[in-house]
Parts: C-alpha cells; sequence; structure tokens
C-alpha cells in the first residue's frame, strides 16, 4: 500500500513565515514516513528553499498586502478578484488531481479571502482529513474575533476542520480563550508546542571563519523576511558608527529576500562604511544564529523560535502594523525571561547600543519554552490519517447531506 499523500496550503502574502513553518513540517513528517507531499505556495521565493524528497510544489500567482485586509497582485496586470479566482481555480484543481489523504492549512482557516473554501467543500467529500495549524498568536483578539465573524471562519472550526493544532504553549498565549472558540472547536484543538529548530548544516567554527572572525562576540541582527525591516537595519548602522572603533564585538545583518532592491544597495553601501557585515538572503539561518553569541530580531515566528532552540540571548524589536502578532508574542515572552524586548518607538541608536551590551556582558539563558511543535503536529496527523477510511466517508457523506 502506498504512503499516504499530504497536501499543504500556505498562502503566503507577507514576509516568510507561513512558508518556512511549512518546510520544517513537511521535512519533519518526512523523516518519519515516507509521505508523498504537495505544498501549494503563493511565496513569490519557495524556488529558494530546498524541499524534502518526495515533496514538489505549485507556485500561486503571488499577492501582497498593502494595508489591513487589504491585497493586490504582486507582479501580474490583474486584479485582486482575477488573481484570486485564479488562485482558487488551481488550489481546486491540484485537490481533484492529488487526492490528499489529509491537507494542512497554515493560520488562514479559509484560505487568503475564502480563496480555499471549494477546496475544503471538495476535501469534506472524500477521505480527505482537515488540519487547520494555527501560529501562537494571529494578531489581537478583537481583530481575530471580528475577522472570523465576518469571512465564517468559525463555521469552518466547527463543521470543516478535523484536528486544529496551535503551534504554542498554552500558558504562553491561549486562542482557544481569546478568540473564543466553541466548545465543538476547542475539543479537538491541540497545543504542540513551539516549533523548535535543529542546529544547521554548518557549524559555529565554519561560520565565524567564512566570515573571517576571530574571537570577539557575534551579533546577528534579522529583519524577517526584509518587507517592513529596513527600520531596524538602519537603526543598526547607526548604532555602529555611532560606536565607531571602540565597538567591542562584530555585526553582522540579515536584510531578507523582500528588502526593496534600493535599500539592498543602501544598507550594502553604509554597512561597506562602517565595516558591518551584510547579506541579503540566508537559507541556512539556524548554522548563523548557531554562530552568533546574541540575536536582534523582528519578533517572527519563526525568528523567535530559532534563538530559543539554540539558546541564544536575544534583543526583539518587534513589528506593530499592520498586525499586533509580534508585539504580542514579543511581550509575553519578556515576561517569561525568554528575550528582551523594546518598542520599536523606543528605539534609538543609543538604546540599541546598550541593549546590546547588556546582552553580551549577561550572555542571559532564555527561559525555557516547549520547543516540541514538530513531534507534536506528526503525533496529531498520525492519529488522524490512522482512523479508519469507512468512518471518515461515513461522517463526509453526512456533512454534505
Amino acid at each position: 500500500m502506498s504512503a499516504p499523500g499530504l497536501m499543504f496550503y500556505s498562502h503566503d502574502t507577507y514576509g516568510l513565515g507561513h512558508l518556512r513553518r511549512t518546510l520544517a513540517l513537511a521535512n519533519f513528517f518526512r523523516s518519519r514516513r515516507p509521505y508523498s507531499q504537495l505544498i501549494v505556495t503563493g511565496s513569490p521565493v519557495a524556488h529558494r528553499f530546498p524541499l524534502p524528497g518526495g515533496a514538489d510544489y505549485i507556485k500561486l500567482p503571488s499577492v501582497v498586502k498593502v494595508g489591513a485586509g487589504t491585497y493586490e497582485s504582486r507582479s501580474l496586470s490583474l486584479s485582486f478578484r482575477a488573481i484570486r479566482d485564479l488562485r482558487r481555480d488551481l488550489l481546486l484543481g491540484a485537490a481533484r488531481h492529488f487526492r490528499p489523504r489529509a491537507l494542512l492549512v497554515d493560520n488562514v482557516p479559509g484560505g487568503l479571502k475564502g480563496e480555499l473554501q471549494p477546496v475544503l467543500r471538495f476535501l469534506k467529500s472524500t477521505s480527505c482529513r482537515l488540519v487547520l495549524g494555527l501560529r501562537d498568536i494571529i494578531d489581537d483578539a478583537e481583530r481575530v474575533r471580528s475577522t472570523w465573524d465576518e469571512d465564517g471562519s468559525y463555521d469552518l472550526l466547527d463543521e470543516t476542520y478535523d484536528r486544529i493544532l496551535v503551534y504554542g504553549a498554552r500558558d504562553v498565549y491561549d486562542p482557544v480563550v481569546e478568540y473564543g472558540f466553541s466548545q465543538e472547536a476547542a475539543e479537538k484543538t491541540h497545543f504542540t508546542g513551539y516549533i523548535g529548530r535543529e542546529p544547521g548544516a554548518q557549524s559555529r567554527e565554519q561560520i565565524r571563519s567564512a566570515l573571517g572572525l576571530g574571537a570577539e562576540p557575534l551579533v546577528l541582527v534579522m529583519a524577517g523576511g526584509g518587507e517592513d525591516g529596513y527600520e531596524l537595519l538602519s537603526t543598526c548602522l547607526q548604532a555602529m558608527q555611532m560606536r565607531g572603533d571602540s565597538s567591542s564585538f562584530e555585526c553582522l545583518l540579515v536584510g531578507g529576500p523582500f528588502l526593496p532592491a534600493d535599500r539592498v544597495r543602501e544598507v550594502r553601501e553604509r554597512a561597506r562604511g562602517c565595516c558591518v557585515g551584510f547579506i541579503d538572503f540566508l537559507e541556512d539561518v539556524t548554522s548563523y544564529v548557531g554562530a552568533a553569541d546574541a540575536i536582534v530580531s523582528m519578533g517572527g515566528y519563526n525568528s523567535v523560535c530559532e534563538l530559543l532552540s539554540l539558546h541564544k540571548p536575544g534583543l526583539i524589536v518587534p513589528r506593530v502594523t499592520p498586525r499586533r502578532e509580534q508585539l504580542i508574542r514579543a511581550e509575553a515572552l519578556s515576561r517569561r525571561g525568554c528575550l528582551r524586548m523594546v518598542h520599536p518607538a523606543e528605539i534609538t541608536p543609543r538604546v540599541l547600543c546598550t541593549e546590546i551590551e547588556r546582552l553580551l556582558d549577561e550572555r542571559p539563558l532564555p527561559a525555557a519554552l516547549p520547543l516540541t511543535g514538530l513531534p507534536g503536529a506528526s503525533a496529531v496527523l498520525e492519529d488522524v490519517l490512522a482512523e479508519p477510511v469507512e468512518e471518515r466517508s461515513l461522517l463526509a457523506a453526512g456533512h454534505a447531506s
């Protein structure tokens, strides 16, 4: 009997978080069983990441978020409505031909502006199991409740999805309570823990040698996907210029693939002028995190998981618009002693210098978080796939009627 096929949906309208989380899950699942995997993503940089064995991907036309709940085509000269309809048709065609045993949806119950709903209705009538994976925090509770009321997400949680995974810890943030899950949705919700990261492919010594470093401490500054990371990079460059030759550490900036081209040129030139390293994109981020002595980062889910997995002291300067997710996460983890946080409205070159020196002087070990997200999600998936197909088909027929 062939291994079951898994299909992943990652809408990817901003940054790298959805795709990187999806790839982490796909790689882990493949290490456990030889699943055939189809990843459907809207990320314009999906081709820059390696896929696990037995996996392939379909690239949806890319869209970009231009405001709260507002999107437009990233590249094609089409209206958003036309782009959404095209994406919807591609998704449905993929589901009809691939016929997965399980669909794992990342973070958006109905897909981007409802584009996934025809797929969910179709797969609900088959033996496919439908699993929704939510990051620890989606946004502030009032906005999530309003959005989910408006777009029908609560109905999907209750009637369509077979399991709901939360890649977080209930005592850090509880979306079941904050977002007002029904009793039915709460009963099928599983908290897996955060998605931990293994050490990278290159050792600390290899990275430091490639960067030409000696014994001096290394501070890694990460701007996430880069679309809104310029201010953090610029502040860091000002801080290094202010310190001049008195700096007691080396600094490496990582811009992200969505840092606009004119900003890339500017940051690279300024970095060269004050002897700061700059890399615009890293495939093997965890190797560089492992080589660093302290991390300065925005507060995206993956960045936080990486620095905590590798036990690095971290300073988070979170994004606060268009979503407050990073701010809420940073505040919650700061209270637990997992990291330090400075609000972006309060960050200045001098404040940044002081915070970096404090991290390097104290070298605090971050408080522990449950980093069991990958095995936790895998266990739930195995459980749902083990349910008899006949039982699943009868349930689906009941829903269809």
